[in-house]
């Protein structure tokens, strides 16, 4: 009988697995960013600036695309929420993305990553503020995910942690009432 189970439970837990690799493997169309340089950043670009539109708006990030690259940005959220500057130099766009996402006094420096195509290309660039850790918790305050939607459109969503949008809603403190 004890033999019995064991073989049932491997074989669930076989499963199990199998299942989470396939929905991994077949979840291709979230794309990833890597740590890049500034300099990395040359030809001209469509500079898309998120957020900055209220004083607890920390949720600020700048995307910049190739003017002439195969993919286009398409970011969810309303219309007011972001701003487009088109065609636009790499040394000018990466100038215009720091001055944007540092505009909050707590951000100290900002980080630059590159967006990863499927084939390990480069889809564009994304910089986003880092703020001092003891005024939100953390540096990085927000996740920005990105998908492939019909073979050249990136969808962006940009969020704060949930931690970070708690101590904001909160002023601060603890959310529980409890010690």
């Amino acid at each position: 009988m004890k033999a019995l189970l064991r073989i049932a439970l491997s074989v669930l837990c076989f499963l199990l697995i199998f299942v989470c690799l396939v929905g991994c493997a077949l979840n291709q169309n979230y794309i990833q960013t890597k740590d890049a340089s500034d300099s990395e950043i040359t030809g001209n670009y469509t500079v898309f600036l998120f957020g900055a539109n209220h004083y607890e708006d920390i949720a600020t990030a700048a995307m910049l695309v190739p003017t002439e690259g195969k993919y286009n940005l398409d970011i969810y959220a309303p219309e007011w929420a972001y701003r487009i500057r088109k065609d636009v130099s790499g040394k000018d766009a990466v100038a215009i993305a720091k001055d944007f996402v540092r505009w909050n006094p707590s951000s100290m420096r900002s980080r630059t990553a590159r967006i990863v195509a499927p084939d390990g290309g480069t889809i564009g660039y994304e910089i986003r503020p880092l703020y001092m850790p003891t005024t939100y918790g953390r540096e990085d305050v927000m996740y920005i995910n990105y998908f492939l939607k019909n073979g050249n459109k990136v969808e962006v969503h940009i969020h704060l942690y949930p931690d970070v949008e708690q101590k904001i809603m909160t002023g601060g403190g603890r959310s529980d009432k409890g010690d």
